[in-house]
């Protein structure tokens, strides 16, 4: 690279640019030389290096973007691991960075950007007041990567494995990331909504799917897909719109001293005798077809260790946990059952059973935390090998959980159910012996792509500033649910400050924050207790009243990451816009927020008319409005644990 301009202005480079391979446990980047070719208005890369690999690409411009998309191919003639990396060499000492939504720290020589656990996102962005530059790999091509970004200049490293058993793509490893240029003022946030905006199919609001994530821990437990089950502990017994808990789970139950099995014969001799297998059939008989079917699905979609063992997640005295292949191109030219064919169908056996119109899937974060080094798995993946910290390639479970959902993702829009997952966030590999190269902790944001929203508990514990700022990133547009957890744990009956915590938290990032039913349960409902009831405490259920129309809202308008074109007065608190059009919201919270903040609107940015409607839709606080030089000035009222909700009508 000779040259880089942003805004038509050459940019200080940092140290040598474009593709470099480097091997595992080493930090020495390798150089990739070759040739390019133009052919009607696109380059074509063939790079080679002495190591051993090729990459062969195109380079594509599009509206503020350069796309690569090529091959890394091994030619050493084994099996093998590589980083595959691009560095942009710009001198970004000085730039700031996107931490995360709510924190932009300057880039030092001593503190360089996405250096220990900020690898969270797949799209480092980097800016000053002239503009900035962000990479991204998009949600169609899922990896293991790290990002990075100082004097040298801002990079994206993927993680390839590299094995002749990858049938799809044989020693080879498809990749794409695209390069692209970011607003000066709104910085990382303008990186995220391009990235949304590019790919709406991942991001998209869906009506049905905003509307039903209200419910609150309402749903009926179908670990195995039931004609007949109860709906009387429903809030709503009446309700014929259902939601299916269950889990990607492959456990088998009623197994004698299970935490003593170890052996690989062990293990299969309990899974050859099970008769409770959870999706298939609970105390089945040991000819039942479903039993049959379950025990092959299992033996052939068990993850492997490295030596080769069955891999479990974990044992209890009458139980085994497997992690395990969801792909449904497993052995799909070999017609046997596999786990993914059964999740497949039990998604249309419960529309058939019942009013079904989506799933929630507990646990799917944790249950992808594995790496399956199964041979005979590895000629069906449709995205690349990686390898762990010592070098062996395999399959990050992660993405073969991915290959489900997506096909989930394409069922929902044929009109199929919805799929919301639990534990799209962080999650620690403290407990799994095989970390992915270069992890410490478990990143979902590709998984949260394919799911209709996430999940996970939280709303009562104290956050900070851009507390939920990685789960608003994981998901979008699309929205998110906090929920409070079991409240009978407890121990206590909630108060209303505890209450009142959960939803202003949710309702400031646009999450719909469910609660455990019992808290909504009337008297004379199945599980009524007037100590957790709200119906015994009218100050509650007054409080729900007028946050719920208010949380619905915006979570149909959509979060807009880009640019609120709002401005607060005080440090202390945040602001999130959602909608575009004729009516836009802004959330206004902070966990020790001032008695009153001044919000100064950007009417022209807005589009605003002559004469906007301001009104605030939680607790109709009266606000004083008045105009401005950039257009309009609100001054609000704040209240201790509650979010203001402003309704802008242009």
């Amino acid at each position: 690279m000779n040259t880089i301009e942003l805004g038509n202005e050459k940019i200080q480079q940092g140290m040598s640019g474009g593709f470099f391979l480097r091997e595992p446990n080493s930090s020495k980047k390798v150089e990739m030389l070759g040739k390019t070719v133009t052919k009607k208005g696109t380059l074509y890369l063939k790079l080679t290096s002495s190591l051993q690999a090729n990459v062969s690409a195109t380079v594509t411009e599009g509206d503020g973007f350069i796309e690569f998309e090529g091959i890394l191919e091994n030619l050493s003639g084994k099996d093998r691991e590589l980083w595959l990396g691009f560095n942009l060499p710009i001198n970004t000492i000085g730039w700031k960075w996107g931490q995360s939504l709510s924190n932009s720290p300057v880039i030092t020589t001593d503190k360089p950007a996405y250096s220990e656990r900020n690898n969270l996102v797949p799209i480092p962005a980097v800016w000053t007041d002239k503009g900035g530059i962000a990479m991204a790999i998009p949600p169609t091509n899922p990896c293991v990567f790290e990002v990075g970004a100082d004097a040298d200049g801002i990079r994206i490293q993927m993680a390839f494995g590299l094995s002749s058993s990858t049938t799809k793509f044989p020693s080879k490893a498809p990749f794409r990331f695209r390069i692209y240029t970011i607003d000066g003022t709104w910085g990382f946030r303008d990186a995220l909504a391009k990235y949304y905006d590019w790919y709406p199919d991942y991001y998209q609001i869906d009506k049905k799917v905003m509307t039903a994530l209200g419910h609150h821990h309402d749903w009926i437990n179908m670990n195995f897909a039931k004609e007949t089950f109860k709906t009387d502990r429903q809030i709503d017994p009446e309700l014929k719109e259902y939601l299916a808990y269950t889990k990607t789970s492959a456990r088998i139950q009623d197994i004698k001293n299970a935490n003593t099995l170890k052996t690989n014969e062990q293990l299969i001799n309990a899974i050859e005798n099970a008769t409770t297998i959870q999706h298939y059939e609970k105390k089945g008989d040991s000819k039942s077809p479903l039993i049959i079917e379950g025990r092959a699905a299992l033996l052939n979609s068990i993850a492997y260790t490295p030596d080769g063992s069955l891999g479990t997640f974990k044992a209890s005295d009458g139980g085994i946990d497997f992690p395990h292949n969801c792909d449904p191109d497993l052995f799909a030219d070999k017609k046997i059952p596999v786990y993914a064919n059964m999740y497949l169908r039990k998604a249309t056996d419960l529309r058939k059973h019942g009013n079904f119109i989506g799933i929630h899937w507990d646990r799917l974060g944790g249950w992808s935390n594995f790496l399956n080094y199964r041979k005979d798995h590895f000629g069906y993946i449709d995205h690349p090998l990686t390898f762990d910290q010592e070098g062996r390639p395999c399959i990050h479970t992660q993405f073969t959980n991915y290959e489900l959902f997506d096909a989930y993702r394409l069922q929902l829009k044929q009109g199929g159910l919805f799929h919301e997952a639990a534990g799209m966030k962080e999650y620690s590999w403290k407990k799994i012996p095989n970390k992915p190269a270069g992890q410490e902790n478990g990143r979902q944001f590709f998984l949260a792509s394919v799911v209709a929203g996430g999940w996970q508990e939280g709303s009562f514990k104290p956050i900070g500033l851009g507390g939920f700022d990685f789960e608003r990133m994981l998901v979008g547009r699309k929205s998110y649910r906090i929920s409070s957890g079991n409240i009978p744990q407890h121990k206590e009956s909630p108060t209303l400050d505890v209450i009142k915590n959960a939803p202003a938290k949710t309702t400031a990032y646009g999450f719909a924050c469910p609660v455990q039913v019992l808290y909504f349960y009337p008297p004379g409902h199945p599980g009524y207790d007037k100590d957790y009831s709200w119906y015994t405490k009218p100050d509650h259920k007054a409080l729900w009243d007028r946050y719920e129309p208010a949380n619905l809202a915006i979570r149909l308008a959509g979060w807009e990451p880009a640019v609120t074109y709002a401005t607060s007065s005080s440090p202390a608190v945040q602001l999130q816009r959602f909608g575009k059009g004729k009516t836009i919201y802004l959330t206004v919270w902070g966990p020790e927020s001032p008695d009153s903040v001044a919000i100064t609107i950007d009417a022209k940015a807005l589009g605003l008319s002559q004469k906007p409607t301001f009104s605030e839709i939680v607790s109709n606080t009266p606000m004083e409005i008045s105009k401005n030089e950039k257009g309009w000035k609100l001054t609000v009222p704040m209240e201790k644990n509650m979010t203001r909700v402003i309704k802008i009508s242009l």
